[in-house]
């Protein structure tokens, strides 16, 4: 099937937090939980103070708030909140949001499941948030994939999706390919996030993510999907998604990225010097090496905000967040035309 090709390519110049690796949920492919030891901690005010001025002198313009869910359910955590003088998570995460806030660098916060009350006090301080619905495939809760994974239940992730809806959050959402769904149950996935959106219309992205095998993970045997499993599912959200909602690849993780913006994909992610947290194993080359690689095919890359332009409104975004925005807007990184960055101009 034809599609009409946009020629620009979008990435965010991002750097990720990680305030805790503890997460109530043990999925089958998570190498990110942790529940003891250091990174199980809460990183206290003053070291994510000092991670975002590191993010700020790398030239960074989103700062992915990114953590496990039930966080609260830790000691550990909740000893560090009283400590720290905050009462919730929540509130924990606008003081974080506030300060990346000074140094102009625009908050995208993922957090899994919350209720529409959390959403609107995150709101105040963060542009856009996310959370990736997976796959509505309810049979994987009785699979390896979500056996031990009470929030990956279907329903409690569409009920997220409608909340943001309901707040006005520019929203990210994505499907996992790979871990045992069927291509029916990614085609009613699309299909209900297409719905969600119609009534809201505040999805502004959705990830395509192949699934990659970690080791020590309970599904580190399982072969990762076929490219052209990939390929097709950036194609079949093309089709069913809203033409406004943009397909995005991780090219870390899906390398054959030129043939994947060829069947729809039109945005990157997040791009961080600072590597990936979450793939560790994965490693981002520079979004100058992108740049280069697209323009052979007549693309052009260009950095933008957390949130998509066309939610760049009051509708959306209140006056502070507006404001902010023009602000971040002018730290945006720009591209030579000269650019020939290679394959060895890697992060670390």
């Amino acid at each position: 099937m034809a599609h009409s090709r946009p020629k620009i390519i979008t990435y965010s110049s991002s750097w990720t937090l990680v305030p805790t690796h503890y997460c109530r949920n043990t999925c089958g492919y998570c190498a990110f939980v942790q529940r003891t030891g250091a990174r199980a901690q809460l990183v206290s005010i003053n070291e994510a103070r000092r991670e975002i001025e590191r993010a700020h002198a790398a030239g960074a313009t989103e700062l992915l708030i990114m953590s496990g869910e039930g966080v609260e359910e830790s000691r550990a955590v909740r000893d560090a909140l009283s400590r720290e003088g905050y009462t919730t998570y929540i509130d924990y995460l606008i003081a974080v949001a506030r300060i990346a806030l000074e140094y102009d660098i625009l908050p995208h916060v993922n957090i899994g499941n919350v209720g529409e009350d959390e959403l609107r006090a995150l709101r105040a301080v963060a542009p856009s948030m996310g959370m990736m619905l997976e796959t509505l495939d309810a049979g994987l809760r009785r699979s390896a994939a979500h056996l031990r994974a009470p929030d990956k239940e279907p329903a409690r992730r569409l009920q997220t999706l409608r909340a943001a809806g309901a707040a006005r959050v520019p929203w990210t959402t994505g499907l996992l390919i790979g871990i045992g769904e069927t291509e029916c149950s990614r085609a009613e996935t699309l299909k209900a996030i297409a719905r969600i959106h119609e009534q809201f219309g505040h999805i502004q992205e959705v990830i395509i993510q192949p699934f990659t095998p970690h080791t020590g993970t309970l599904m580190e045997e399982q072969r990762a999907p076929r490219f052209e499993e990939v390929r097709n599912a950036v194609l079949l959200a093309r089709e069913l998604l809203p033409r406004e909602v943009a397909v995005q690849i991780p090219p870390n993780i899906a390398p054959r990225f030129l043939e994947l913006v060829e069947a729809g994909a039109r945005d990157f992610g997040g791009i961080s010097p600072d590597g990936d947290r979450i793939n560790l194993e994965e490693r981002w080359l520079a979004a100058s090496f992108y740049y280069a690689q697209l323009a052979k095919r007549g693309y052009t890359l260009r950095a933008r905000l957390a949130m998509y332009d066309d939610f760049i409104t009051p509708h959306w975004l209140s006056p502070e967040m507006l404001e902010r925005a023009a602000r971040v807007r002018r730290r945006l990184p720009q591209f030579a035309a000269d650019s020939l960055a290679t394959e060895k101009e890697v992060y670390v």
